[in-house]
Formats: structure tokens, sequence, C-alpha cells
């Protein structure tokens, strides 16, 4: 019994590890979308990104890791539509960030395009609490 368990609790773990630095396509918009989401320093990271994408806007969330993580911070961030800068933001504050308030973008979008967003997170010290890339467009790209 204790084999099977450990068995499968591996195979979580590895599936967890497989679904967090891989791409995920659904259905959204009447077309199917390819997110990828790459979060280099994962272990030391105090934040998760996550994006959720609607037939009309794509929704950037970066949540704190822990309680222990809310604070003031920097964001920067640039983000392209099939490769043209759409927005870019250079250390703009952001006080009290949480879990239930965390850092959260927002843009229009249109269900053929493919966006990118790289985002920078610094504390007040300027050390890095978060560095990612996340894409959202169609399957073919």
């Amino acid at each position: 019994m204790g084999d099977i368990l450990k068995v499968l609790g591996i195979s979580f773990l590895i599936l967890v590890a497989i679904t967090a630095a891989g791409n995920y396509s659904y259905g959204a918009g009447g077309c199917m979308q390819v997110i990828s989401v790459d979060e280099k320093h994962q272990n030391s990271d105090r934040f998760v990104a996550e994006v959720n994408a609607y037939d009309d806007r794509l929704v950037f969330s970066y949540v704190p890791r822990t309680v222990d993580a809310a604070g003031d911070y920097y964001v920067t961030y640039n983000i392209k539509a099939d490769g043209n800068i759409l927005t870019v933001s250079d250390r703009e504050s952001y006080e009290n960030i949480s879990v239930d308030e965390p850092v959260v973008v927002e843009i229009t979008r249109q269900s053929s395009s493919l966006y990118e967003i790289e985002m920078l997170i610094e504390d007040a010290q300027e050390n890095i609490a978060h560095r990612s890339s996340i894409r959202v467009g169609p399957q073919e790209q």
C-alpha cells in the first residue's frame, strides 16, 4: 500500500511540474488558444503568474506565493500584440500587494492576435521578487 501511495505522489508531482512549465491549450472565443508561461526562477520567486483569457480581454495576475510576501513593490512590464508594443510600465509603484490584492494588468484583445507580456516585480530594495514572460495566442502560433 505504501509503495502505491509513493508512486501516486511522485506521479502527481511530475504532472504538476509539467503543467507549471508547459504550454496550455484551451478553447476560447470559438478558437483554440495557447498560453505559454516562462518563470525561470520558480523556487525563489515570491509571485505566481496567472492569466485569464476572455473573448474580449486578457487579465494577467501576479499573486504573492505566501502572506509573508505581501507589501509594496515596483512593477515593470512590456506588453506586445503581434510583435508590436502595446503598452509599457516602468517601475510603477504598487502598494499593499497581497494574496487578496495582487498585481493585475488587463488589456483588450482580439482572438486572432498573439500577446506577450514580460513582467518584472521588484521590492523596495530593488531585489527581484518575480520575473516572467507569458504568451497568449492562437494555437498555430
